[in-house]
């Protein structure tokens, strides 16, 4: 009798495994199919893997795309769908705006925007969610990549709310001045600012990173109504700064003074070195490293975050902002400074002393208390 239910389970398990990987398989035929409400099958699939707690309405939205677009590109006949099923996410051809509209971009597959890029073209707008995929499956990696989109308007002046929602970094120029920088930030954000701009044509340009899980970047702007718009600065504009790399210098010990072992530069600070080092000349522990730069700030007041494992040092003309010089795990500090529009010195100073070595500094817009 136990050997007769036992053969009966076991007959039972393979019928249900059977069934379950034809559930799994996405018909061939169903990546050559069309939604009713598109007229041209001009579509390639993004493949996404269910997991546990996921359901169609939510995959749709990630991706931008109808819990229909979805069913239909992978073949499903029901919106039943199991952990591990591979589903066709639809991508559909669009005409090429042209060049004079939209926002130049380009895209490089490392997270500091070196090289030449791995893609470029025109969007029509800067609103994109990703989900857990690649902006471009055959040419940008899904992770550790980076973007830069800029774009020419023309402003009647005024004060101009923008809005910058990203997973993981965001940083925005305008007429090559930063004025938000939160490039080196891991995660969701949603940015809210308020920035004077005078009449006549400037560029925005955005920059996004995407390190690891999911991506989505999206940048919008309209000028506040009833504001007063400012008068142009002409000859009182304040100098423009490169806002160029980071310069760092290594030294060994953790004062600062010792021997200078290697000198480097970086487009940000975002570095988690683990129980390594940052080279080959510098030990995995008691070494130093002072990094400089000279960067535009508009009028406001900033707030700036460090992480870092152990001791971080913040210096803006040499007011100190931040003084956590401590051994010391993983931990966020932060301290907010007032400045007045132009050119500033930043100062970080970050000293490794046993263990894990990694640092994180960023900082965000508060705004301006008297504008």
């Amino acid at each position: 009798m136990f050997q007769s239910r036992l053969s009966f389970v076991l007959k039972t398990f393979v019928v249900l495994a059977t069934t379950a990987v034809g559930v799994w398989s996405a018909p061939s035929s169903a990546l050559a199919e069309t939604t009713p409400a598109q007229a041209v099958a001009d579509y390639t699939c993004q493949y996404y893997y269910v997991r546990w707690g996921d359901n169609l309405t939510r995959i749709a939205v990630w991706y931008g795309v109808t819990v229909r677009n979805i069913m239909d590109a992978t073949g499903l006949v029901r919106t039943t769908i199991y952990p591990g099923q591979r589903l066709c996410i639809p991508r559909y051809s669009t005409p090429t705006p042209s060049p004079s509209v939209g926002w130049q971009a380009q895209f490089w597959n490392n997270v500091n925007q070196s090289g030449a890029p791995a893609l470029a073209r025109t969007d029509a707008a800067l609103d994109f969610n990703w989900g857990y995929g690649s902006p471009s499956p055959s040419t940008v990696f899904a992770n550790y990549f980076s973007a830069r989109w800029a774009r020419s308007f023309t402003f009647i002046g005024g004060v101009y709310h923008f809005s910058l929602i990203a997973d993981d970094g965001i940083r925005l120029w305008i007429d090559g001045n930063v004025i938000l920088d939160r490039y080196s930030y891991v995660g969701a954000q949603n940015n809210q600012l308020d920035v004077p701009i005078s009449p006549g044509a400037h560029t925005v340009t955005v920059d996004y990173v995407q390190q690891a899980g999911l991506a989505y970047v999206r940048a919008t702007f309209i000028r506040n109504t009833g504001d007063v718009p400012p008068q142009p600065c002409g000859a009182s504009c304040p100098p423009v700064s490169t806002n160029g790399p980071w310069y760092a210098q290594y030294y060994s010990g953790v004062d600062l003074n010792g021997a200078l072992l290697k000198v480097a530069s970086y487009n940000g600070l975002n570095f988690n070195w683990g129980w390594g080092s940052p080279g080959a000349t510098v030990p995995t522990t008691l070494w130093s490293v002072r990094f400089t730069q000279t960067r535009y700030f508009a009028t406001g007041v900033y707030r700036f975050v460090a992480r870092s494992d152990d001791g971080v040092r913040i210096f803006v003309d040499d007011q100190p902002v931040i003084n956590q010089w401590v051994q010391q795990s993983a931990r966020t500090v932060t301290g907010d400074i007032a400045l007045n529009a132009g050119n500033h010195n930043v100062r970080v100073e970050y000293m490794q002393i046993y263990g894990v070595a990694e640092l994180h500094v960023y900082w965000e817009f508060l705004g301006n208390p008297n504008p």
